[in-house]
């Protein structure tokens, strides 16, 4: 009895184990956020856009998109 136990807690113990180091896992779950701004117009010019989304505290800084909008990225 004793002995079957001890062997499905080393099982549980290799699925919590592989779990963890399965790719994808919670360890990089950070996602991405892009805020675009349609105030701030930006024809091709990053450095604008750039400049403009680190002076409001984003760190990921921004550059133009589509439709000519400032997106910047948290």
């Amino acid at each position: 009895m004793a002995t079957g136990i001890n062997r499905v807690h080393f099982l549980i113990a290799i699925l919590c184990i592989a779990f963890v180091f399965t790719q994808g896992g919670s360890i990089d779950a950070r996602p991405t956020t892009k805020y675009c701004i349609t105030e701030v117009k930006c024809p091709n010019n990053d450095k604008a856009c750039n400049d403009y989304c680190l002076k409001i505290r984003f760190p990921g800084g921004g550059k133009c998109e589509s439709n000519n909008m400032c997106c910047c990225e948290a």
